[in-house]
């Protein structure tokens, strides 16, 4: 039976490695003429058959003739890599946020992880700000926090950042025509563009300045240590000192409390920093004001953060809140929802009924999942999957639409807070973030002060995403599978939420959008 599991054990990992060297091979190896006109044919049906709106700001005649356009262009032999530069500004054309191309990196072998550890990107440590016309690294999660802080970059292996930008800026879309998504989200993921774009190796020379200082340095892939290795070098310890009963007792309180803290405000022990914030400024100049910062709505329970963060508004008597969501790129429906209850006192309808291509679109990523055992669990459990696509997906006028309890009136909260409510908003405030923006602008309840959000107005094509992978190129096309909108819309059509004072960032030191907005509070207490 030993020997069994042995030879099975090594059969699994034999297999594993050479999937994974098979992979890796795909990814490089030049794709025939035939091969990637067959995925570029693939990547349009796909497209067809499950955006429930795919020709919201393009025309179907329009869409086919790129396509067309992209297959005869295709004359010669590609790799992944450069197949990926061609078809995804066509993808991307169809200017739907949500709707983007991955290109894979390479895999680690199980070899290559047990010597080196898990690989990440040179550029996963460093948050990269576009600020004015100069990209500024902001925070530097590494071991060296503040190694490169506050200073510009200004190439990346010798290439310009603005040609790097120009570059990158086809591979990917905001919501609609607005101009502010892609300038922000490139410069911010420049890193992750940077390394599906180049070959992928484990330093990158960047060219910085500091002050009027002008010099290189390298930056280096992440190797994450082996467990195995750091339990060798940890085998030896130092004898633990007694505690008593009661130290115990108070650092499990304490313990416990940080983790509800963690969980509440949505904690990245990667950043260790909180997806939600909130604090109370108070100052001479100023009457009390509650500043909530959000990151992201998803990660943690939220709930109780909520209702925490506007009793204390409540306590503190604070008349006016500032809500904070740039850089904020989206999350969950139902903490919009959520947040948005405290800031009505009026019975509202969150979003319109969420359509789709069919009725069975939504259970695309189950049945379709690279993993087995997602497939598996969708076969074992289909008649419970079809019961819930009998009470969930309905039809309106031949129209598919999967039915949220947030189409349905919704109550405000008993304790809402009726006060002033600021919003800073810019170019990657985007997905929920302008879905909750949008009601807060479509009904006068807040302030907006920064610059256009990246998100529509008028909605966007989210909810359930399908990542569909091309047969040779290995690419990935995520494709949103519901029309999340809100009842509001405006014209024209196609851009996001635009602020009542438009206030571009422009200083790396000093945050002009807050400081504007406190400025104006400030006005309410002078009058």
């Amino acid at each position: 039976m030993i020997r069994t599991i042995l030879v099975f054990a090594v059969v699994i990992s034999v297999v594993s490695c050479t999937s994974v060297k098979k992979f890796n091979a795909q990814l490089t190896r030049e794709h025939t003429v035939t091969e990637l006109h067959a995925d570029v044919d693939y990547a349009l049906k796909k497209l067809k058959k499950l955006h429930p709106d795919l020709y919201w700001y393009i025309s179907k005649e329009v869409l086919e003739q790129k396509f067309d356009s992209l297959k005869n262009s295709i004359e010669s032999p590609m790799s992944s890599q450069a197949f990926y530069k061609k078809i995804t500004p066509v993808i991307t054309s169809i200017r739907q946020g949500h709707t983007s191309v991955g290109m894979p990196g390479k895999r680690q072998t199980k070899k290559e992880v047990k010597e080196k550890g898990v690989r990440k990107s040179p550029f996963k440590s460093l948050r990269i700000e576009k600020i004015a016309d100069e990209l500024v690294i902001k925070k530097n999660h590494g071991k060296d926090s503040t190694k490169y802080v506050g200073e510009t970059l200004l190439k990346v292996d010798g290439k310009p950042v603005e040609e790097l930008l120009k570059e990158f800026k086809n591979l990917q879309t905001g919501d609609g025509y607005n101009q502010t998504f892609i300038p922000r989200y490139t410069s911010t993921y420049l890193g992750y563009f940077y390394e599906k774009t180049h070959l992928q190796k484990d330093s990158v020379l960047l060219t910085l300045k500091k002050g009027d200082l002008v010099y290189e340095s390298y930056l280096h892939a992440i190797y994450s240590k082996s467990k195995s290795s750091e339990k060798k070098k940890d085998s030896i310890r130092p004898a633990r000192k007694k505690i008593s009963r009661e130290e115990k007792r108070i650092a499990k309180a304490k313990r416990k409390s940080i983790q509800k803290y963690r969980k509440h405000h949505g904690y990245n022990p990667y950043t260790k920093e909180y997806n939600r914030n909130f604090t109370l400024i108070t100052s001479d100049t100023l009457p009390v004001v509650g500043y909530m910062k959000i990151r992201g709505f998803s990660k943690g329970r939220y709930k109780e953060f909520y209702e925490d963060s506007f009793q204390k508004m409540d306590s503190a008597k604070a008349s006016h809140l500032v809500l904070d969501l740039r850089g904020n790129l989206g999350g969950r429906l139902s903490e919009i929802d959520h947040l948005y209850a405290y800031l009505t006192d009026k019975e509202y309808v969150f979003i319109k009924k969420a359509t789709m291509t069919s009725r069975t679109s939504n259970l695309y990523p189950l049945y379709h999942s690279p993993s087995w055992f997602m497939k598996a669990l969708g076969v074992l459990f289909s008649p419970g999957v079809a019961l819930f696509q009998i009470v969930t997906v309905k039809k309106d006028n031949g129209i598919p639409y999967f039915k949220f309890k947030y189409n349905k009136s919704r109550t405000p909260k008993e304790r809402n807070y009726k006060g002033a409510v600021y919003v800073l908003i810019d170019g990657e405030s985007f997905s929920a973030s302008s879905i909750l923006s949008t009601h807060l602008k479509a009904t006068g309840r807040a302030t907006f002060i920064g610059e256009e959000t990246g998100g529509a107005y008028n909605g966007t094509i989210a909810g359930v995403f399908a990542n569909v992978e091309f047969p040779t190129s290995k690419l990935k096309v995520r494709i949103g599978l519901m029309n999340i909108s809100t009842p509001y819309e405006t014209k024209p059509d196609g851009y996001g939420i635009k602020p009542d004072i438009t206030i571009p960032e422009k200083h790396k030191n000093k945050d002009s959008i807050l400081q504007t907005a406190l400025q104006q509070i400030a006005k309410t207490k002078e009058n």
